[in-house]
């Protein structure tokens, strides 16, 4: 699968920017964080150049919602603190959405979270919820799509 190649290409891709760097998975995600828009963009076609089928924004997509996700703290276990900052914050006291995110990683200062995925998150939940009469409801589609957002339904 052309997965396995994207270490390989993305390195050769930043030695035009870095060269003799960077060296590893970490270094190259770091270095990639460091390039502009129309930068990452020329990264995203330069893979997919490369590998003939598939397209630039099948590359992009791969990187943001899979690759970059092994240098960031997993957000499965903050599912239930998740939905009930929802709950409280977006609900209940009427915080937009980047706030309620920001209340979020306020209580974790040390980790390290994909900002994208919690985007996702925090958003799906957003609008697939509804606050009731009593409080928080979800369906069992809502359940479903959030474990699809943090990685966990199979």
């Amino acid at each position: 699968m052309w997965h396995d190649q994207f270490p390989d290409l993305l390195f050769q891709f930043l030695l035009q920017y870095f060269p003799g760097q960077p060296r590893s998975n970490a270094e190259m995600y770091r270095a990639v964080s460091a390039l502009s828009v129309q930068e990452k963009r020329g990264m995203f076609n330069f893979i997919s150049k490369y590998l003939g089928d598939v397209r630039p924004v099948d590359v992009k997509d791969y990187y943001h919602n899979t690759w970059i996700k092994q240098f960031s703290e997993d957000i499965r276990p903050y599912r239930a603190e998740i939905a009930e900052l929802v709950r409280m914050k977006h609900v209940q006291e009427g915080l937009d959405i980047k706030r309620t995110i920001q209340a979020f990683l306020d209580r974790h200062p040390e980790k390290d979270f994909n900002h994208r995925a919690l985007q996702q998150v925090f958003s799906l939940l957003k609008y697939r919820s509804k606050a009731s009469s009593s409080g928080f409801s979800a369906n069992i589609s809502d359940c479903v799509n959030f474990q699809l957002a943090c990685g966990t339904y199979e």
